[in-house]
């Protein structure tokens, strides 16, 4: 999850590789929160629509980390 400019989304990729090599378990999928909802949060603005947008991804995400975490609680008790 990477919130920002296109920055964000850059250092997620970067960190991809530096996961692996810790012998964690990376997520394909991901949340890109955009700055113009990021800003409209914070000046108190209406952010339903940029929220909206998020739902989807967000929801991805969350299944691939529900999926990962079933799969190793299955693997450590073998």
């Amino acid at each position: 999850m990477s919130y920002g400019s296109i920055g964000g989304a850059r250092g997620v990729q970067q960190l991809r590789l530096t996961v692996v090599e810790l012998q964690l378990a990376p997520i394909r999928s991901s949340l890109y929160i955009p700055v113009p909802t990021l800003l409209a949060h914070y000046q108190g603005g209406d952010v339903d629509a940029g929220l909206a947008e998020l739902e989807a991804p967000a929801e991805a995400m969350i299944d691939d980390l529900l999926w990962w975490t079933q799969a190793l609680k299955t693997a450590r008790a073998a």
